[in-house]
């Protein structure tokens, strides 16, 4: 029996002998007086609580609970609107030429030290940001290719001015989460670098979210706890609790045993929980919208990582990677890949496989676009074409005349991943095993997570094996510009730690961000256009996504995941009522 269970059958036994207690479930909870959230991570720290520096979805996950939104998404029809709860602004005006976007902010929302939220705060970020020794977002360091000017007229008003008309401004502009900026100024002042490595990044004394922060110990959990002083009402749990469990099995098991709230469950034991939520032992939700699994591969030089541009937009020379730098090379792995053999082994059967840098539902992807098929002659082919061949009979390939390595170079590479999760390491396994049936010698390492997220920035990598969350709503300039424009080639900052440059793509880019009239089906064609040439180039393996089942304990009320709340679950957390 359960634990749920056994409180309830113990309050149905005192109520027959005309006792006076129940359960705490069958009472009006009061806000503050529920269990606190605890769920699991794969094992990664937070790195930072600091939403101007934050890269990785651990920290922007503890972000999301502790500070303000500046804009939110509609949780019932996925669009930016105006006036939604959760957000700071109210509503907006965009001027007639299409540069100019004024957002009015609410007056009644306060930092934990009373301070009133204002435009000051969406300023200083804009600011900080200008400032290229600071380590910032890679995503927000790309607004500034964007945007000419952040600007407060007065503490109730920002205005956003875009270098030209932009189709993705609210994408963009969603991107700023005000920070306090008295706190900041008197801590940084304008020397903004002194954020990277200030200890406030994981001791923030002042936040304004559902959540304030109490404390983080490394290696074990970070703890908020409920801010009953919120905007938008009560908060009902008593705090959250992200717990760091470096194995997902042993998240299961933490589960089984009434240790977690709630948890994103493993594939290789999803049918085993699926059956228990069935039964009404769990409470449980399906959704198609998980992040993609993907392959980067560092088309660079590892041995001499570079920005992808100097400072008057030049593209800086940044060499190739002696293996990975020959678009044949990239298209043989694809071909060399059994994503059956996947789906079954690293994934239960419930993957769905990806063709490019879009999911499904994007309304920009292109529905004919087929995933590479498995198909090891085309492979070999491809290698052969490229210069390598296996002629020691070892099942090594060497260089024969090959694009950019030394003459006799094994075809060899590194490829890493985040430790802790199980099927990422089955995978890892996997890929290894396949490549190697056409000849590649894949040395696979799964690493620490912060470590591996380090490694990417830092671009001294052959390929990296990890998760992509895509926008919600679908965002194809954002996507495509953060990751794939060489702008975004910074190093330790930007995503596009690949070094991946198309000039096609990024005059893409460029036209459908700016499109007369915004006209989405045009936009769609271009955009559609960029995601064949990705397809075909290959700085990614789209592995792709899978259904997934996330699950709760029944001792959660009003638990209420949906597909079109960003984040998935954790939308309505203030009003989750947990039975301690």
């Amino acid at each position: 029996m359960n634990k749920v269970s056994k409180v309830l059958v113990l309050g149905l036994c005192l109520a027959l002998l005309g006792g006076v207690l129940l359960p705490v479930a069958a009472q009006d909870m009061q806000p503050g007086e529920g269990a606190p959230v605890i769920s699991p991570n794969f094992g990664a720290d937070v790195a930072t609580t600091n939403p101007i520096l934050s890269q990785d979805g651990t920290s922007q996950n503890i972000i999301g609970l502790i500070y303000p939104q500046f804009l939110a998404v509609n949780k019932e029809t996925g669009f930016f609107d105006e006036n939604l709860p959760d957000q700071l602004v109210t509503t907006w005006e965009v001027s007639e030429d299409g540069l100019t976007y004024t957002y009015h902010l609410r007056d009644d929302y306060l930092w934990t030290d009373g301070t009133p939220v204002t435009a000051a705060d969406i300023v200083y970020v804009w600011d900080a940001i200008q400032d290229e020794t600071l380590e910032a977002n890679g995503n927000l360091v790309g607004t500034k290719d964007v945007i000419e000017s952040v600007e407060a007229p007065d503490p109730q008003t920002v205005v956003f001015t875009f270098k030209d008309p932009n189709c993705s401004a609210f994408t963009a502009v969603s991107k700023y989460i005000p920070v306090p900026a008295h706190v900041f100024e008197e801590l940084f002042g304008t020397d903004y670098a002194l954020m990277n490595d200030s200890d406030y990044n994981l001791n923030p004394t002042v936040t304004g979210g559902i959540f304030n922060f109490q404390n983080f110990r490394p290696g074990e959990q970070v703890t908020l706890v409920a801010n009953q002083d919120y905007v938008n009402g009560p908060v009902y749990p008593e705090g959250y609790i992200d717990k760091v469990v470096t194995d997902q099995t042993v998240q299961v098991e933490q589960f089984l045993a009434g240790d977690l709230t709630r948890m994103g469950v493993p594939s290789e034991r999803q049918q085993e929980l699926q059956d228990m939520v069935d039964a009404g032992t769990y409470q449980g939700f399906n959704s198609e919208r998980a992040n993609y699994r993907f392959v980067a591969f560092n088309l660079a030089d590892p041995e001499n990582p570079q920005d992808g541009l100097d400072a008057d937009g030049n593209a800086i020379d940044q060499g190739h990677h002696p293996i990975l730098g020959d678009v044949r090379v990239r298209q043989a792995l694809n071909y060399a890949m059994n994503f059956e053999e996947i789906n079954q082994g690293a994934m239960s059967g419930f993957g769905i496989q990806g063709s490019t840098h879009s999911r499904p539902d994007n309304w920009a992807h292109p529905m004919d676009l087929e995933p590479y098929p498995f198909d090891q002659e085309m492979a070999a082919s491809l290698l052969e074409d490229a210069g390598w061949t296996d002629t020691d009979g070892d099942g090594v390939r060497e260089c024969h005349g090959c694009e950019y390595a030394e003459e006799g170079t094994l075809l060899a590479f590194e490829l890493l991943t985040n430790a802790g999760n199980t099927s990422q390491e089955a995978l890892g396994v996997i890929l290894q095993d396949q490549w190697s049936e056409v000849g590649f010698d894949v040395t696979f390492q799964p690493i620490d997570f912060n470590v591996l997220v380090e490694t990417l920035l830092a671009q001294t990598y052959d390929a990296i094996m990890i998760f992509w969350g895509f926008d919600f709503p679908a965002d194809p300039d954002s996507e495509l510009s953060g990751v794939f424009a060489p702008e975004s080639d910074v190093l330790g900052a930007g995503f596009n730690a690949v070094s991946y440059n198309n000039a096609r793509v990024g005059e893409i880019i460029e036209e459908a961000r700016a499109y007369p009239g915004c006209d989405t089906e045009a936009r769609a064609e271009l955009y559609r256009e960029a995601y064949r040439i990705l397809h075909d180039e290959s700085p990614w393996i789209w592995i792709g996504g899978a259904q997934t089942l996330r699950v709760a304990q029944n001792s959660v009320e009003n638990w209420d995941p949906r597909d079109l709340a960003s984040p998935l679950e954790f939308h309505n957390i203030q009003e989750w009522e947990i039975a301690p």
